[in-house]
């Protein structure tokens, strides 16, 4: 037990060092303005470390697994600047989303909300919750990168080569009104997630 502590301990500082030494090396390239309203961002998972450093310090919360591999990211965002509440779709969910909920009114929001097991890419009910009790507007944020390796999980996730560039579009606000009306909003905001990844490859494509 006391073994893993320093391990994780150490992992903490050296991904810390090694995201900051990465991140100075990114381009990062946003095609639409980036939102100067309290909103909570998403996006897919795998997008987690390209957005780390554009994102450090800027009073973000976001929801990051309480398993072990959530674990190893958890720490470095903590170092980075973000407030992290632990939990998920599956383990201690109900707890993080009201957490989640209770810092809206002095943070930004952050869900990725295919994790934290999948399907890849595929939207799961939880922000729409968030986005109805806190009265904030949902904005999806597409992530391509020019270069990176991917890694073998479920969703694919990616680490930028250094000096690659990083291109991001944000989406127009997603307004949830009503707890009834979440059920229709889902299909509507997965399709506008999956349209918005389309469009920002052809802009990251064109440059």
């Amino acid at each position: 037990m006391l073994m893993m502590k320093f391990l994780l301990l150490a992992e903490k500082y050296l991904v810390f060092l090694f995201l900051h030494l990465l991140g100075i090396t990114l381009t990062y390239r946003e095609h639409s303005p980036r939102p100067q309203t309290p909103c909570i961002y998403i996006f897919w998972h795998r997008n987690i470390i390209p957005l780390m450093y554009l994102y450090r310090k800027h009073k973000l919360a976001i929801i990051i697994s309480s398993s072990l591999d959530g674990e190893l990211v958890a720490a470095p965002c903590k170092l980075l600047g973000f407030e992290v509440v632990r939990g998920s779709s599956t383990r201690e969910g109900t707890k993080a989303l009201h957490q989640m909920i209770k810092l809206a009114g002095d943070y930004n929001l952050v869900v990725t909300p295919d994790g934290p097991k999948g399907p890849r890419e595929v939207l799961k009910k939880s922000v729409l919750f968030i986005a109805y009790h806190t009265k904030l507007p949902i904005i999806p944020v597409a992530v391509d990168v020019d270069r990176e390796w991917l890694f073998p999980s479920w969703d694919l996730f990616r680490l930028p080569k250094p000096n690659s560039t990083v291109n991001i579009t944000y989406g127009k606000p997603f307004v949830v009104t009503s707890k009834t009306g979440i059920e229709e909003a889902l299909p509507k905001l997965q399709f506008e997630m999956d349209r918005l990844h389309y469009s920002n490859r052809e802009s990251s494509v064109k440059e």
